[in-house]
């Protein structure tokens, strides 16, 4: 298995194909909308006879904690071949993401119902309320507190996992 970290634009429009059948295979509900929020930003792509068999992406938002505005890099679809699932791939992917994030971003944030995954990668669970910024008003997010995580470093190490957390809307799910 081999490991291809790129940026979107480096990918080839094959093998952007190829990554929409394994969203498309891993997700039961998955949609164009969520297929351009993994994109512009960097991949880490497990390949297996060059073909992708696990996936993640980051790509950068402004989040607010607080008042306080964060150069965040968000986490998409993260996904593994059904096939695949269980072999560490994913973990591999989301650890070689880490060190992107960390590089290039103040925090981390994702969205997620598997939070044991991401956990044991270091992520830690939201515990504040969510608000999406729409057209200049904050709008209460409350469907996604219990969905949304972060991976806390450098300037973001000791924010507070309780305060308000609010991200600027866009097409499809806005977290």
């Amino acid at each position: 298995m081999d490991l291809l970290v790129a940026e979107t634009a480096a990918l080839s429009p094959a093998l952007l194909t190829a990554l929409r059948e394994l969203w498309d295979a891993a997700f039961e509900e998955f949609d164009d909308t969520d297929a351009e929020h993994g994109l512009g930003g960097v991949h880490v792509i497990a390949l297996e006879a060059g073909a992708p068999v696990s996936h993640a992406s980051v790509v950068p938002r402004r989040i607010l904690v607080g008042d306080r505005p964060f150069f965040t890099g968000y986490v998409e679809n993260v996904a593994t071949r059904p096939d695949r699932q269980g072999l560490g791939l994913g973990a591999r992917v989301m650890t070689e993401l880490g060190v992107h994030l960390r590089a290039r971003y103040d925090l981390g944030m994702l969205a997620t119902g598997s939070w044991g995954f991401y956990e044991r990668l270091g992520w830690e669970r939201w515990q504040g309320p969510s608000w999406v910024l729409a057209d200049g008003v904050r709008v209460r997010s409350a469907e996604e507190d219990d969905a949304l995580m972060a991976l806390r470093f450098g300037s973001s190490v000791h924010i507070d996992l309780t305060a308000d957390v609010t991200c600027e809307d866009r097409p499809g799910d806005a977290w």
